[in-house]
């Protein structure tokens, strides 16, 4: 057994010592004088602060990897920037799909897209698509079009669009279910270019002091091969422990993967002790950055409002991604085959369509809604009653505000993510990253939520222990992971992080 002694409770400052054998906590205690003769090693702190480990419930653990070789667009202020960077990219790396991430067009003088006739006008003969930050959208020049089998003629996917320009042309700008065709015609990693990435990752993370991570997209290129690839980096050492929500219509949707071999897939998972399908993941709506987060009201870009039939006929703005019988018959689904679903809804519209969904169930205290940044006080009255769990990104307030501000308006923007509310609630909340649309340090999350930026209405502000507890032991309970992580109590994993300085005290 191995006995640390001498350190500082994270969350309290109490003095503590813990025992630990085969990596599991057999006792944390508040005494510095009984460490046990049992003990076969033990290891002085010198007062240091101790805490558990992070998770990150929510976030895109392959996507994180794969991107850390593309064109970051991070800090580009000009659309004559980012296609200089661009331009650059092209000359140094020729060869195959050129694309590029972190696109965000609010950051640019006068915040309005990018178009393919500029993208064209670097290359027409390569493809190059710029990914939106928030994941939702891009910008695609005529080559990746073609190569998905785009044109002029082509319709709107279901849940998507193709935005045109006045005269009718697409004009490369990709929101949703498009943007999701277009990039499916890029070249896919190997399995083993996967794990890699994978492993990649999870290296990243666990340097910002991260145990277990979920991956809430997983099937977002191939289920089959995905599975393969988290199985392979959980034998080749990623240092983190790994939760995997897979895509609905990979396992449920006419396309899925043949249940004989699901099972074999999931049997293999299974196998390996860091790693584990938790639930399947559905798209409710769009995000508030590309103006296809599905809200009340409208954006005050150029989207046009429209009317839903109803007997309030509110005025809503933003994409559905689908119908509400089609998110009900979905949503049961995933319920009747005994898996958790996870549905992110940034807009209030589209949160109430889940609320809707998540109640048909008649359990949907089992279930999560991602996201939720939109929320009115009636609204949480019925998360609170449906105590269904309920996942924040504070970091996205750091990163994020300038599109939300312009998106939305200063007043609507500066109650986003309604952090003491929802805990005042007493609803099950987690905090997270959803890297890599954001960097993920969990520390940004924490400063964020606990001292919301000046924009940002300072009611909603929660405590520092509450948003530490918010990434540790709630999204150990979010992730079904309850006192298993999370929490350094006896029985639970002995995943733990020691810092120099009080964590409750600041930065």
């Amino acid at each position: 057994m191995h006995t640390y002694t001498n350190f500082r409770w994270g969350l309290s400052g109490e003095r503590q010592e813990m025992d630990v054998r085969d990596g599991r906590v057999v006792e944390r205690r508040n005494t510095l004088t009984n460490v046990s003769s049992a003990s076969d090693r033990v290891t002085d702190l010198g007062g240091k602060f101790l805490l558990p480990s992070f998770i990150d419930a929510h976030c895109h653990i392959l996507p994180t990897g794969l991107d850390l070789n593309k064109l970051h667009l991070d800090g580009a202020t000009s659309k004559e920037q980012v296609l200089q960077m661009v331009r650059d990219r092209h000359r140094s790396q020729p060869d195959g799909w050129l694309i590029a991430v972190h696109y965000n067009q609010t950051q640019l003088e006068g915040g309005v897209h990018l178009t393919l006739s500029e993208l064209d006008s670097i290359t027409a003969e390569r493809p190059v698509l710029l990914e939106h930050v928030n994941g939702h959208a891009c910008v695609a020049n005529s080559a990746a079009l073609a190569a998905a089998a785009v044109t002029e003629d082509s319709p709107d996917p279901a849940g998507g669009t193709y935005r045109r320009d006045a005269s009718g042309r697409i004009d490369g700008v990709l929101l949703e279910r498009a943007y999701e065709h277009v990039i499916g015609a890029s070249p896919m990693p190997s399995v083993e270019d996967m794990a890699i990435a994978i492993v990649e990752a999870g290296k990243k993370m666990a340097e910002y002091g991260i145990a277990c991570a979920s991956d809430m997209s997983t099937g977002f290129f191939n289920l089959e091969h995905e599975l393969m690839a988290y199985c392979l980096a959980a034998k080749m050492g990623s240092p983190i422990h790994m939760r995997l929500y897979l895509q609905w219509g990979q396992v449920f949707g006419p396309r899925a993967v043949p249940k004989e071999r699901l099972a074999e897939l999931l049997d293999a998972v299974a196998a390996q002790p860091t790693l584990r399908v938790d639930g399947i993941k559905i798209f409710a709506d769009g995000g508030i950055s590309s103006a296809t987060a599905a809200i009340y009201g409208k954006y005050q870009t150029k989207n046009p409002p429209r009317k839903q039939k109803g007997p309030t006929e509110r005025i809503t703005d933003g994409q559905l991604i689908y119908a509400p019988d089609k998110l009900n018959m979905m949503v049961q689904t995933v319920h009747d085959a005994g898996y958790k679903v996870a549905i992110h809804s940034i807009g209030d519209y589209s949160t109430d369509l889940v609320f809707d969904a998540l109640e048909r169930t008649g359990e949907p205290h089992r279930h999560r809604i991602e996201h939720a940044m939109i929320l009115s006080d009636s609204q949480i009255e019925r998360m609170q009653n449906l105590n269904c769990y309920c996942t924040f990104q504070p970091e996205f307030l750091l990163r994020l505000g300038k599109a939300y501000r312009l998106q939305l308006g200063e007043e609507r923007a500066s109650c986003l993510i309604r952090s003491r509310s929802v805990l005042d609630a007493g609803i099950r909340v987690s905090m997270n990253s959803d890297r890599p649309i954001v960097g993920g340090d969990p520390w940004d999350g924490i400063a964020a939520a606990s001292d919301r930026p000046r924009e940002y209405d300072p009611t909603e502000n929660c405590t520092r222990a509450e948003a530490i507890y918010c990434y540790t032991a709630a999204a150990a309970d979010v992730n079904g992971d309850k006192g298993e992580m999370g929490d350094l109590l006896p029985g639970s994993l002995a995943h733990f992080q020691i810092l120099e300085s009080d964590p409750l005290a600041g930065p």
